[in-house]
Order: C-alpha cells, then sequence, then structure tokens
C-alpha cells in the first residue's frame, strides 16, 4: 500500500511539474492559386539580367498547414522569453524556406543563398526594416528580430518570393502538424490567449483557462 501511495505522489506530482496543455486541430479552406504580384520600382535599379535569370514567374499555390503557427499568450504573468538558437531561412529554387518562420524576440536569423543566382532581401511593413541588396551564391546574412508581430520578406529580383518572420514575446508556440492537429504543452497555471497566425487569413484570438495536468481541447478554422 505505501509503494502504491509513492507511486501515486510521484505520477501527481510530475503531472503538475509539466503544467497543463492546449491541443487541437486549425481547419483551412480549400487551396486556391494566387498570382505573384510586384512590389514596384523601388529597387528595380538594383537588378540586372542575369541575376533575375531563373526567377519562377508563374502563378504559386497558397500555402497550407505549414505556415499555421498556433500561440499561447499568458494573460495574468510574464513568462520568461529567450532568443532562439539556429533560426535561418533558406532560399532556394526562388522561394524563402520556411515560408513562415516562428521566432522568439531577440532571434538573430540567418538568411542562406542557396541558389546558383542571385537574390535581394528587403523588408516591408511594421516589423523590422532592412535592405541586405543583392546577395550571391551561398552568402549568408544575419539579422536580429528585436521587434514583436510580423516582418515580411520579399526579394525584389524574383518578385514571386515572400516570407514572414514572426516574432513572438512568448515562448509558447508551435508550427501546426502535416494532419492538422497542434499541441501546446508544458504551460503553467493561468489564463492564456491562443492565436492563430496563417499570413493570408485574419488571426483568430481566444483565451482558455490552464491548471497543471489539464489538457483543453481547442479546435480552430481558419478564413470562416
Amino acid at each position: 500500500m505505501l509503494l502504491m501511495f509513492l507511486l501515486f505522489v510521484a505520477i501527481e506530482a510530475f503531472a503538475q511539474s509539466t503544467g497543463g496543455v492546449i491541443t487541437g486541430s486549425v481547419s483551412l479552406p480549400a487551396v486556391q492559386s494566387v498570382r505573384a504580384t510586384a512590389r514596384g520600382n523601388l529597387y528595380r535599379s538594383r537588378l540586372s539580367p542575369e541575376a533575375a535569370s531563373g526567377a519562377a514567374t508563374q502563378a504559386t499555390a497558397s500555402s497550407g498547414y505549414e505556415d499555421v503557427i498556433v500561440s499561447a499568450h499568458p494573460l495574468n504573468f510574464k513568462p520568461k522569453v529567450e532568443p532562439l538558437q539556429g533560426a535561418r531561412i533558406i532560399q532556394k529554387n526562388a522561394t524563402f524556406i520556411p515560408r513562415v518562420l516562428p521566432v522568439t524576440q531577440g532571434t538573430v536569423v540567418e538568411i542562406v543563398n542557396a541558389d546558383p543566382f542571385y537574390h535581394n532581401v528587403f523588408t516591408l511593413g511594421k516589423g523590422e526594416r532592412f535592405n541586405i541588396g543583392r546577395r550571391p551564391t551561398g552568402d549568408v546574412q544575419a539579422q536580429k528580430i528585436s521587434s514583436v508581430g510580423e516582418t515580411k520578406l520579399f526579394c525584389d529580383i524574383h518578385t514571386q518570393m515572400n516570407a514572414v518572420i514572426m516574432s513572438y514575446d512568448t515562448p509558447y508556440f508551435v508550427r501546426l502538424q502535416p494532419n492538422g492537429m497542434y499541441e501546446l504543452k508544458n504551460l503553467p497555471d493561468g489564463m492564456y490567449e491562443v492565436r492563430v497566425y496563417h499570413p493570408n487569413f485574419p488571426m483568430i484570438k481566444e483565451q482558455v483557462e490552464i491548471k497543471s495536468g489539464q489538457t483543453v481541447r481547442k479546435d480552430f478554422a481558419l478564413g470562416n
């Protein structure tokens, strides 16, 4: 009996130490084709015919589950947030990979040109502002992301290219799995605002209360 009691206490202590869980699914509308739009002539004087070779100009398909980030934002305490290590976006086949990169505030992101031709990287919008110019094959540029929210990336040489660095002031976020499921684990007790982000849809926000050892199921539908 004593052994069983100690085992029960150990299980309870483990459940409390690991915190709560928010899990569920995110559904998206059917994938549609979208045509790239040019960003104007702001940097057009920096281009050259050889740099532009290899660019894809055809219509591209909107992204799916891999572009969805689910995050939990504490409402009654301030979480400890540290910069991530090894954050990287690769330019390959005239595409940013990944298209959406989630990081914590203060993370340094490496942008790598893995194509056999020139790329440019510049930003638009309210996030970090930079323009690293034309970059040859193999070039690596490091950019610190100090702001919170979207930093939108573009390549003026290949105007169909776009990506987002999504910076968070919370450590609790996860990319949606290929089957449309997500799981946020080890959440301390408290109230949270759960946010579902995709660059093509309005963000979804919903408040959830979490208690240690508890699993809360929340399903979302983007684009509804």
